[in-house]
């Protein structure tokens, strides 16, 4: 991935590996395109980025990587190996940065069990203004993990909540709907999809509160 520059990291991938000390795994690489261009420009230059990525994958023993082509705007490589199966996604929709990324190398504990790398990673308020959009659009416990780890840090300051803005203003849904949603049970996800993700464990009822949390800190930017 990192060969392809135009590219830069986001999502919780780019939060878990590069900006937290590694809490939690992460299921799918979340990338974001970089230069601003139309989308009738970016997409095939999008798509011809992750089938190179694609082809050095397959290059690798023991690694199938398939460019999904069910349909034209459809950007993603599924990898799979024996034992794992991850997603590298870009969004046909959500195409330019607020601000410039920025080269970033693991966090000590990725290396230590993965290795070094860098690669490009979207600015702090591009990655949590997403990130809090998504958390309140999805509703799902890795992204109000991720939020949890932002309000215990104390760190929602003013430039991720302009970011916040920025991403909720290009948003599909209505901003009614996105910031005032109904809060769906989280038991389910919880438990089938994120259960055993972090290192340290955390309890269903911790991450219930933080829509809550989520929305009070926002208020107070």
């Amino acid at each position: 991935v990192a060969v392809e520059r135009e590219f830069a990291l986001k999502g919780g991938t780019a939060i878990n590996l590069f900006i937290r000390d590694f809490p939690r795994l992460s299921v799918d690489i979340d990338l974001a395109w970089v230069p601003l261009e139309s989308r009738t420009i970016a997409l095939p230059h999008i798509r011809d980025a992750l089938a190179r990525i694609a082809a050095n994958l397959q290059q690798q023993a023991g690694i199938n990587a398939v460019l999904q082509a069910n349909r034209s705007d459809e950007m993603r490589v599924v990898v799979t190996t024996d034992s794992a199966q991850i997603k590298i996604e870009v969004s046909p929709v959500a195409r330019g940065t607020l601000y410039p990324p920025q080269e970033r190398e693991v966090v000590g504990a990725v290396e230590d069990v993965f290795g070094y790398a860098s690669l490009p990673v979207v600015s702090l308020p591009d990655l949590y203004g997403g990130k809090l959009c998504a958390a309140l659009d999805r509703q799902h416990p890795r992204d109000f993990y991720d939020v949890k780890l932002l309000l215990d840090a104390q760190e929602l300051n003013r430039p991720i909540f302009n970011g916040f803005i920025a991403y909720l203003l290009s948003h599909n849904r209505p901003l009614a709907e996105v910031l005032s949603p109904r809060w769906k049970d989280i038991a389910e996800p919880f438990y089938r999809e994120f259960s055993g993700m972090t290192f340290e464990t955390i309890a269903l009822e911790e991450l219930t509160a933080v829509p809550y949390r989520m929305i009070d800190a926002l208020k107070s930017c």
